[in-house]
């Protein structure tokens, strides 16, 4: 390992050390290392800022409560822990909504267009917008839990066995839950992109 990768990971192992001895200093540099990829996390579980930003509060409350149980591993960093605690965070947020005998489908109208090209023809336009528009309402129609599961193995690249201890439920839960929003991610995008 280079010596440019070398000092910012022997910050973050300086600043949690600190931290877990209650340096608010300490938690807070970490706050700031972190707090804008758990926000984006959240955001893309709730597509909305304002419980992505309730998401990422209770985040680091808990990884503030829990920091004294976090050990070192290569396998193990500080990101992919305070990462599963985001993701717990969003599943916990979605079952409350769930208890308030809410059946209305999360909207992901909020979410940002994909970014265009500096500049892009009417034609390239005309067709971000289409298939950002069916990305949207793709992700829109999967449940809580199966874009939860997505977003654990696809964005945070988690293998099946972590997803099932971290959601506490069985492996092949985690894998039906996959294929589900596969097969249904698969049915609306098939008219925009065609048939593999």
């Amino acid at each position: 390992m280079n010596e440019d990768k070398k000092a910012p990971q022997m910050n973050e192992h300086m600043n949690i050390m600190l931290a877990k001895e209650g340096n608010p200093e300490a938690f807070r540099q970490l706050y700031d290392r972190h707090g804008d990829r758990i926000y984006r996390i959240a955001y893309r579980q709730t597509g909305s800022r304002a419980d992505a930003e309730d998401i990422m509060q209770d985040t680091f409350i808990k990884a503030f409560k829990s920091l004294r149980t976090f050990r070192f591993s290569p396998e193990h960093t500080f990101s992919s822990w305070i990462n599963t605690i985001c993701l717990n965070c969003a599943l916990d947020h979605f079952r409350k909504q769930r208890r308030k005998h809410r059946h209305d489908q999360l909207s992901l109208s909020d979410m940002p267009q994909e970014l265009p090209s500096a500049n892009p023809s009417p034609e390239d336009s005309t067709e971000q917008k289409q298939v950002g528009e069916s990305i949207r309402r793709a992700l829109s129609i999967l449940s809580p839990k199966q874009r939860l599961v997505f977003e654990m193995r696809f964005t945070q690249h988690m293998d099946i066995k972590d997803i099932a201890q971290t959601l506490r439920c069985s492996q092949s839960n985690v894998k039906t839950q996959i294929f589900r929003a596969q097969r249904k991610l698969r049915k609306i995008l098939e008219p925009v992109w065609g048939k593999p």
